[in-house]
């Protein structure tokens, strides 16, 4: 359960007799932002209002959250409009979830007809306070919508509903591992924990992905298969949820393919509020949210991940595409999930080799962000092999945060993003070469790594030690050390990667260990000496 709980809404949405509830039934302190600001102004919120004003009232108002959040365990329930404030919602962040108690204006203006002490509201007559109501709430809808998840809350009374609601809602919402929060404010929640798939129709009910039960589900046939109880069970969360099946692998990836799913949604008539949920790798993953990105100009888009690569990878950031003969993820977009959900339990039917390719993209991390990840992943090769519970949760959660961040930082790439392709050039070369069936996409980007970082060695960016333990965790985690492959057709397959500008090879080379740089320096003979790292 998160650390603590906060309420926010518009007055008399329910935050505060749902917010008592709740704290009662988790046994739980509860606290009021407004009351402890009365306790420390020592007059009543309207007193604060009229004499000091509303500033005045914020200003305080932001000192009591700060105080609130160094509470563990807490239900709080906040002010209508403490959230409008940044920095509120940055301490809120940082110490807990975030709930929003939402009810229609006919609702809201009713319940605040009964009680004359909310300042806003005060000396309106029933038609003036409706109006207002209104205007208030399209206002600040942007700063609700910061929210983790919403709750209706128009139905009384609140024990038989509502309560019952935001129960489910927290079994899958403690599982919240990452935020991802971009500049575009296209913001979602990436989950990681076991068996948390059974969880998945109270979160799409709080964030309102399949209104009026429209909903489409994309898995490949061998996840149809080897995950054929959950499959159904995402079908069945909405009354008339349908579903799409693409041929298993890479070579699936394609615009004939996508085809498909474009017709079979527009026979069907699926509307610009259709919700396309994902549940298969990172080929699905690609191939729906391309769909989503452009069916009616962009549809709501759900990522279920099924195997470590796409946990770790694909289903996180926004990039979808299909291939094309002369280069792989040629034809796409950057088009955002609304949410991601990593259920450990489904990794149970993963093929050893998928495992691997998902571990080459993590020990990625380490190589181009973060060095102390490295190390724990050198610390540790046992209990991840083993797929010991809770070292998969902490690799999948930091590799996640590690391109949240990036991403964060640059969605689009055009900058920073251009890190996490370390591998990748090398790695889009040898699938296109190999007509994209003779590696899974993680363990060419691994024998991608292996070159790159003979590069940087020879280019003299990093050292020779630093190049060994790479390739030793890469060797223990499954990658394959060598294949046999033509020089010439992969310098020429390197030309044709999105990574490529004009007639120039770019390269994400290694600095050190957890540092790395974008560079066009090395030249063609260097790149082949250091293709002759896996030959």
């Amino acid at each position: 359960m998160p650390d603590n709980i906060y309420f926010t809404g518009f007055m008399a949405s329910g935050k505060t007799r749902i917010g008592r509830l709740l704290a009662e039934h988790l046994k739980r302190e509860y606290l009021d932002s407004d009351a402890s600001i009365v306790e420390r102004a020592g007059k009543s919120v309207t007193e604060i209002f009229e004499q000091d004003g509303e500033a005045k009232f914020r200003e305080l108002e932001k000192e009591a959250i700060k105080e609130i959040s160094q509470k563990k365990n807490a239900i709080v329930a906040l002010g209508g409009g403490a959230i409008t404030q940044s920095e509120n919602v940055r301490t809120i962040r940082d110490s807990g979830i975030l709930l929003c108690m939402r009810a229609d204006p006919e609702v809201l203006c009713e319940r605040i007809g009964r009680n004359n002490s909310r300042p806003l509201m005060a000396g309106l007559d029933p038609e003036a306070r409706l109006e207002k109501i209104i205007t208030m709430l399209a206002e600040r809808e942007k700063f609700y919508s910061l929210a983790d998840f919403g709750i209706e809350s128009n139905e009384s009374p609140p024990e038989e509903r509502v309560l019952p609601q935001i129960l489910d809602a927290l079994k899958l919402w403690e599982n919240l591992a990452v935020r991802v929060e971009l500049s575009s404010g296209n913001n979602y929640p990436i989950f990681i924990g076991n068996n948390i798939l059974e969880n998945a129709g109270i979160l799409l009910k709080t964030l309102k992905l399949f209104p009026q039960n429209e909903m489409l589900v994309c898995t490949d046939s061998n996840i149809a298969k080897k995950q054929k109880k959950n499959f159904e069970m995402l079908c069945s969360l909405a009354s008339d949820a349908k579903n799409f099946i693409f041929p298993a692998g890479e070579s699936s990836k394609n615009l004939e393919e996508l085809n498909s799913l474009w017709t079979f949604m527009l026979k069907n008539r699926y509307s610009r509020k259709t919700c396309l949920l994902q549940f298969s790798g990172g080929v699905v993953g690609d191939m729906a949210g391309f769909a989503a990105a452009t069916y009616q100009r962009g549809i709501p888009f759900a990522q279920f991940p099924t195997s470590l690569l796409a946990m770790v990878d694909s289903s996180v950031g926004g990039k979808v595409a299909i291939n094309h003969p002369e280069g792989k993820n040629m034809i796409g977009a950057f088009y955002q999930p609304r949410a991601v959900v990593c259920d450990l339990s489904v990794l149970e039917t993963l093929p050893q080799e998928e495992f691997y390719a998902g571990l080459a993209e993590i020990v990625k991390y380490g190589i181009v962000f973060d060095y102390k990840f490295f190390k724990w992943l050198e610390k540790n090769t046992e209990k991840i092999l083993a797929k010991n519970e809770a070292a998969l949760k902490y690799i999948i959660k930091r590799s996640c945060e590690i391109k949240a961040e990036v991403v964060g930082i640059d969605e689009r790439e055009s900058g920073l993003r251009a890190i996490l392709n370390y591998g990748h050039t090398f790695g889009h070369a040898i699938e296109k070469i190999t007509g994209y069936n003779k590696f899974s996409h993680g363990i060419a980007v691994g024998l991608g790594m292996r070159i790159a970082g003979r590069l940087s060695t020879i280019t003299k960016r990093w050292s020779e030690t630093d190049e060994k333990r790479q390739n030793e965790l890469l060797t223990t985690f499954g990658i394959p050390k060598t294949f046999d492959f033509s020089l010439e057709a992969a310098w020429n397959a390197m030309g044709a990667d999105k990574k490529a500008e004009k007639q120039t090879k770019n390269y994400i080379l290694p600095l050190k260990i957890g540092k790395v740089e974008k560079t066009s320096e090395p030249s063609k003979e260097q790149v082949f000496k250091a293709f002759e790292a896996i030959i």
